[in-house]
């Protein structure tokens, strides 16, 4: 049994682009396939040299093959910012292409270990709360039924990178809440539980004596808050500020553990998710039912539609959530 954890790169954006596209902007190029897996790899480790080291070649060699590659369809693919690079605009274009064609050559990959009923792998992108307090039961179970999976699980602090870690072919589910904003062309949200938010306090704080709390109420103290780029974060600034009302943020954290020791020793007040209070937190708190100030937090899982979906993956999803596993063999 093979179980890692690790914490996600800076993602740069897919564009929905087909290799017709590509053919027609940048004309009829000639390239070979190690040159275009070496730009992928690039792309998705923002560094020659790591890029290199996943090649298992020489950062010289690596850099000689995106040279190439420039010259061949005489563009430019990277501006280089001192030790940082970033993509251009042909290299996006390409970019968007190369990452569909390499999730193509994936799911060969995947399809053939199902036949040969190899266990293969399976990678997880979730935040934080859906890691500490709902995946750790389920995935000893999963692994220990299946313990020739190799299991990959990726932490994502801010909501945000969910979705880019499943799109760049990191990660085969994310899971976590539910974006506003609309999904990419290729990517499934499927639904699996909506949570309530929950405002807690020290037990000594003047808060504690209330029984049902405004906005008025709340921006009156100091708030500990996830940092931006969380669902949470968000759904309580836009409803101070569609409501016109000041409030003050003193502390930015990336776990609920984190705050919920803050506001025990009575540094401010926080916004939560109900999944992330245990029954001891609730006699430990002033826990307030807050739904109606910033509404639920539903949350679910992401998928890429073009993803071939191996025995072990399916199996995953029956262990997470037996009552998707009709919905998500459906799509």
């Amino acid at each position: 049994m093979q179980f890692t954890v690790v914490t996600p790169p800076v993602l740069l954006g897919v564009h929905d682009v087909s290799w017709e596209d590509v053919v027609s902007a940048l004309g009829d190029p000639v390239m070979e396939l190690i040159q275009l897996l070496s730009f992928y790899q690039i792309v998705k480790t923002e560094s020659f040299s790591k890029a290199s080291k996943n090649m298992f070649r020489s950062q010289s060699a690596v850099s000689h093959q995106i040279k190439n590659l420039e010259k061949e369809l005489n563009i430019k693919l990277f501006e280089r910012l001192g030790r940082r690079i970033r993509l251009t605009e042909e290299g996006k274009l390409l970019y968007g292409v190369i990452s569909s064609f390499v999730n193509d050559l994936d799911n060969v990959k995947r399809t053939i270990q199902d036949m040969n009923q190899c266990f293969g792998s399976v990678t997880i992108a979730a935040s934080s709360a859906i890691i500490t307090y709902i995946l750790p039961n389920i995935i000893r179970t999963f692994l220990e039924q299946f313990s020739g999976v190799k299991f990959k699980l990726i932490t994502c602090a801010v909501t945000s990178e969910i979705q880019p870690m499943v799109m760049d072919g990191n990660a085969d589910f994310g899971i976590g809440p539910r974006l506003r904003q609309l999904l990419p062309e290729r990517l499934n949200f499927l639904f699996w539980k909506s949570f309530d938010k929950v405002l807690i306090t020290s037990k000594k704080h003047p808060l504690s004596k209330k029984r049902n709390l405004n906005l008025l109420d709340v921006t009156k103290f100091p708030l500990i808050l996830y940092r931006e780029g969380t669902v949470i974060r968000k759904d309580v600034e836009e409803a101070f500020i569609s409501n016109k009302l000041p409030y003050e943020t003193i502390m930015e954290l990336d776990v609920a553990e984190s705050i919920k020791k803050y506001v025990e020793i009575g540094i401010g007040i926080s916004v939560l998710s109900s999944l992330t209070l245990t029954n001891e937190d609730k006699g430990r708190f002033c826990c307030f039912n807050v739904n109606s100030l910033f509404g639920r937090t539903n949350y679910g899982i992401y998928y890429r539609k073009d993803k071939y979906f191996t025995s072990s993956m399916r199996q995953f999803i029956k262990f997470f959530a037996p009552e998707l596993c009709a919905k998500f063999l459906s799509t």
